[in-house]
Protein backbone atom coordinates (compact mmCIF):
# COMPACT_ATOMS: atom_id res chain seq x y z
CA UNK A 1 0.00 0.00 0.00
CA UNK A 2 2.92 2.62 0.85
CA UNK A 3 4.67 1.52 -2.57
CA UNK A 4 1.06 2.81 -4.23
CA UNK A 5 0.79 5.72 -2.58
CA UNK A 6 4.75 6.51 -3.08
CA UNK A 7 4.01 6.16 -6.96
CA UNK A 8 0.73 7.83 -6.94
CA UNK A 9 2.76 11.11 -5.32
CA UNK A 10 5.70 11.23 -7.65
CA UNK A 11 2.51 10.70 -10.62
CA UNK A 12 0.98 13.57 -9.11
CA UNK A 13 4.14 15.54 -8.85
CA UNK A 14 5.08 14.76 -12.34
CA UNK A 15 2.27 16.42 -14.02
CA UNK A 16 2.46 20.00 -13.40
CA UNK A 17 6.15 19.44 -15.42
CA UNK A 18 4.24 17.26 -18.66
CA UNK A 19 1.49 19.82 -18.61
CA UNK A 20 3.83 22.93 -18.72
CA UNK A 21 5.82 21.07 -21.35
CA UNK A 22 2.24 21.01 -23.42
CA UNK A 23 1.47 24.40 -22.78
CA UNK A 24 2.62 27.81 -22.55
CA UNK A 25 2.01 31.43 -22.98
CA UNK A 26 4.37 34.03 -24.98
CA UNK A 27 7.72 34.21 -23.48
CA UNK A 28 8.85 37.53 -22.07
CA UNK A 29 11.40 39.57 -24.23
CA UNK A 30 14.11 41.94 -23.08
CA UNK A 31 16.19 44.74 -24.65
CA UNK A 32 19.06 43.07 -25.96
CA UNK A 33 17.77 39.28 -26.10
CA UNK A 34 19.27 38.09 -29.73
CA UNK A 35 18.64 35.02 -31.27
CA UNK A 36 21.69 34.09 -34.45
CA UNK A 37 20.56 31.88 -37.16
CA UNK A 38 22.30 29.97 -40.16
CA UNK A 39 20.45 28.74 -43.34
CA UNK A 40 21.75 25.44 -45.61
CA UNK A 41 23.41 27.85 -47.67
CA UNK A 42 25.76 29.10 -45.24
CA UNK A 43 24.11 32.38 -44.51
CA UNK A 44 23.81 33.83 -40.87
CA UNK A 45 21.50 36.73 -39.39
CA UNK A 46 20.76 38.05 -36.48
CA UNK A 47 17.32 39.41 -34.98
CA UNK A 48 17.37 41.46 -31.84
CA UNK A 49 14.82 43.29 -29.27
CA UNK A 50 15.92 46.99 -29.77
CA UNK A 51 12.61 48.18 -27.77
CA UNK A 52 9.45 46.89 -25.08
CA UNK A 53 7.04 49.48 -24.26
CA UNK A 54 3.24 49.13 -23.51
CA UNK A 55 2.06 45.86 -25.62
CA UNK A 56 4.75 46.11 -28.22
CA UNK A 57 8.00 44.10 -28.55
CA UNK A 58 10.58 45.76 -31.31
CA UNK A 59 12.46 43.64 -33.27
CA UNK A 60 14.66 44.19 -35.51
CA UNK A 61 15.41 41.82 -38.51
CA UNK A 62 19.24 41.87 -39.76
CA UNK A 63 21.72 40.07 -41.92
CA UNK A 64 20.65 38.70 -45.70
CA UNK A 65 19.96 41.04 -48.40
CA UNK A 66 17.41 39.79 -50.16
CA UNK A 67 15.33 40.60 -53.83
CA UNK A 68 12.68 38.14 -53.24
CA UNK A 69 9.11 39.62 -52.78
CA UNK A 70 6.86 39.40 -50.22
CA UNK A 71 3.53 41.31 -49.31
CA UNK A 72 2.65 44.75 -48.31
CA UNK A 73 -0.62 46.60 -48.08
CA UNK A 74 -1.53 44.28 -50.56
CA UNK A 75 1.19 45.24 -52.92
CA UNK A 76 4.53 43.75 -53.71
CA UNK A 77 7.92 44.75 -51.82
CA UNK A 78 10.72 42.82 -50.74
CA UNK A 79 9.90 40.34 -47.88
CA UNK A 80 11.03 39.95 -44.70
CA UNK A 81 13.55 43.37 -45.41
CA UNK A 82 16.65 43.43 -43.70
CA UNK A 83 17.06 46.07 -41.07
CA UNK A 84 13.37 46.73 -40.63
CA UNK A 85 11.93 46.82 -37.15
CA UNK A 86 9.14 44.53 -36.37
CA UNK A 87 6.61 45.19 -33.86
CA UNK A 88 5.44 42.30 -32.06
CA UNK A 89 2.12 42.42 -29.79
CA UNK A 90 3.27 40.78 -26.29
CA UNK A 91 0.71 38.79 -25.85
CA UNK A 92 0.07 36.70 -29.08
CA UNK A 93 3.63 37.96 -30.46
CA UNK A 94 1.59 38.41 -33.97
CA UNK A 95 3.64 41.10 -35.98
CA UNK A 96 1.53 43.88 -35.81
CA UNK A 97 3.44 46.61 -37.57
CA UNK A 98 6.86 47.34 -39.71
CA UNK A 99 8.80 50.58 -39.48
CA UNK A 100 10.49 50.73 -42.97
CA UNK A 101 10.66 53.98 -45.44
CA UNK A 102 10.44 56.68 -42.61
CA UNK A 103 7.17 55.44 -41.35
CA UNK A 104 5.26 52.60 -39.05
CA UNK A 105 2.45 50.50 -41.08
CA UNK A 106 -0.01 47.86 -40.26
CA UNK A 107 1.81 44.62 -41.14
CA UNK A 108 -0.29 42.53 -43.50
CA UNK A 109 2.51 40.21 -44.63
CA UNK A 110 1.09 36.22 -44.24
CA UNK A 111 4.13 35.52 -41.61
CA UNK A 112 2.14 38.07 -39.34
CA UNK A 113 0.65 34.90 -37.31
CA UNK A 114 3.75 33.11 -37.59
CA UNK A 115 3.79 32.57 -33.64
CA UNK A 116 0.36 32.60 -32.08
CA UNK A 117 0.23 32.09 -28.45
CA UNK A 118 -0.53 31.12 -26.06
CA UNK A 119 0.72 27.64 -27.34
CA UNK A 120 -0.58 24.05 -26.84
CA UNK A 121 -0.63 20.67 -28.22
CA UNK A 122 -3.30 20.13 -30.85
CA UNK A 123 -3.86 24.20 -31.08
CA UNK A 124 -5.22 25.10 -35.32
CA UNK A 125 -5.34 28.70 -36.65
CA UNK A 126 -5.87 30.32 -40.06
CA UNK A 127 -4.40 33.59 -41.31
CA UNK A 128 -5.87 34.81 -44.62
CA UNK A 129 -3.87 37.37 -46.56
CA UNK A 130 -5.81 39.08 -49.81
CA UNK A 131 -3.18 41.06 -52.55
CA UNK A 132 -2.98 42.37 -55.62
CA UNK A 133 0.09 41.38 -58.19
CA UNK A 134 0.48 42.32 -61.91
CA UNK A 135 -2.98 43.65 -61.20
CA UNK A 136 -4.79 40.16 -60.50
CA UNK A 137 -5.94 39.60 -57.28
CA UNK A 138 -4.56 36.34 -55.32
CA UNK A 139 -5.53 35.10 -51.91
CA UNK A 140 -2.65 33.17 -49.45
CA UNK A 141 -4.94 30.41 -46.95
CA UNK A 142 -2.32 29.56 -44.38
CA UNK A 143 -3.55 27.00 -41.90
CA UNK A 144 -1.10 25.90 -38.64
CA UNK A 145 -1.14 23.21 -36.30
CA UNK A 146 1.04 22.42 -33.29
CA UNK A 147 1.25 18.68 -33.67
CA UNK A 148 3.57 17.83 -30.84
CA UNK A 149 6.46 18.39 -28.32
CA UNK A 150 9.84 17.20 -29.63
CA UNK A 151 13.42 17.54 -28.93
CA UNK A 152 15.80 19.54 -31.86
CA UNK A 153 19.28 19.66 -31.80
CA UNK A 154 20.53 22.56 -33.75
CA UNK A 155 24.45 24.37 -33.30
CA UNK A 156 23.36 26.13 -30.55
CA UNK A 157 22.62 22.85 -28.52
CA UNK A 158 19.31 20.89 -28.16
CA UNK A 159 15.93 21.91 -27.26
CA UNK A 160 12.51 20.56 -26.19
CA UNK A 161 10.29 22.05 -28.50
CA UNK A 162 6.62 22.63 -30.19
CA UNK A 163 6.67 21.39 -33.25
CA UNK A 164 4.28 23.95 -35.71
CA UNK A 165 2.94 22.86 -39.16
CA UNK A 166 2.38 24.99 -41.82
CA UNK A 167 0.02 24.56 -44.80
CA UNK A 168 0.44 27.21 -47.25
CA UNK A 169 -2.49 27.30 -50.15
CA UNK A 170 -1.88 30.02 -53.17
CA UNK A 171 -4.92 31.55 -55.48
CA UNK A 172 -5.45 33.96 -58.42
CA UNK A 173 -8.71 34.19 -59.71
CA UNK A 174 -9.37 30.41 -58.84
CA UNK A 175 -6.71 29.21 -61.02
CA UNK A 176 -3.06 27.90 -60.38
CA UNK A 177 -0.37 30.71 -60.65
CA UNK A 178 2.97 29.29 -59.76
CA UNK A 179 3.88 25.53 -60.78
CA UNK A 180 7.41 24.92 -59.71
CA UNK A 181 7.14 20.99 -58.38
CA UNK A 182 4.19 22.01 -56.11
CA UNK A 183 1.13 19.71 -54.84
CA UNK A 184 -1.50 20.56 -56.54
CA UNK A 185 -5.01 21.43 -55.68
CA UNK A 186 -8.24 22.55 -57.70
CA UNK A 187 -7.30 25.83 -57.71
CA UNK A 188 -3.74 26.52 -56.77
CA UNK A 189 -0.16 25.03 -55.31
CA UNK A 190 -0.64 23.51 -51.78
CA UNK A 191 2.92 22.84 -49.32
CA UNK A 192 4.06 22.95 -46.17
CA UNK A 193 6.52 24.30 -43.75
CA UNK A 194 7.48 23.81 -40.62
CA UNK A 195 9.25 25.64 -37.34
CA UNK A 196 10.27 24.54 -34.36
CA UNK A 197 9.69 27.01 -31.05
CA UNK A 198 11.86 26.39 -27.76
CA UNK A 199 10.28 28.26 -24.34
CA UNK A 200 13.67 27.92 -23.12
CA UNK A 201 15.21 29.88 -26.08
CA UNK A 202 11.83 32.18 -26.31
CA UNK A 203 11.29 31.82 -30.19
CA UNK A 204 12.12 29.42 -33.04
CA UNK A 205 15.27 27.32 -33.51
CA UNK A 206 15.02 25.55 -36.36
CA UNK A 207 12.76 25.53 -39.62
CA UNK A 208 11.92 23.56 -42.26
CA UNK A 209 10.05 23.82 -45.63
CA UNK A 210 9.12 21.39 -48.43
CA UNK A 211 12.13 20.12 -50.72
CA UNK A 212 11.36 21.76 -54.17
CA UNK A 213 9.06 24.23 -53.40
CA UNK A 214 9.20 27.35 -54.88
CA UNK A 215 9.74 29.65 -51.31
CA UNK A 216 12.35 26.98 -50.25
CA UNK A 217 14.81 27.80 -52.80
CA UNK A 218 13.84 31.80 -53.85
CA UNK A 219 13.59 33.06 -50.46
CA UNK A 220 16.17 33.52 -47.50
CA UNK A 221 13.09 33.50 -44.90
CA UNK A 222 12.05 30.49 -46.29
CA UNK A 223 15.42 28.36 -46.76
CA UNK A 224 15.99 25.32 -43.63
CA UNK A 225 17.81 27.26 -41.04
CA UNK A 226 18.39 26.26 -37.25
CA UNK A 227 19.49 28.67 -34.35
CA UNK A 228 23.24 28.69 -33.84
CA UNK A 229 23.27 31.14 -30.52
CA UNK A 230 21.38 33.26 -28.20
CA UNK A 231 21.65 35.20 -25.57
Amino acid sequence: MRKIIIFTCLILSLAPIVWAQEKCEAPVWNVGNKWTYVDVTGQTWTNEVVDSRKDLYTVKFGGIQDTSLGLYEGNLYPGLVPQNLYLFDKKTLNIKYVIERGGRYKYTNMFREFFNFPMSVGKKWTEVTNGMTGGIEYTLFNTFKIEGMEEVTTAAGTFNAFRIDWKLNFYILGKVYYSLNCVWGETGFIGWYRFWYSPKVKTWVKRESQTGQWWSDRTYWYRNAELISYE
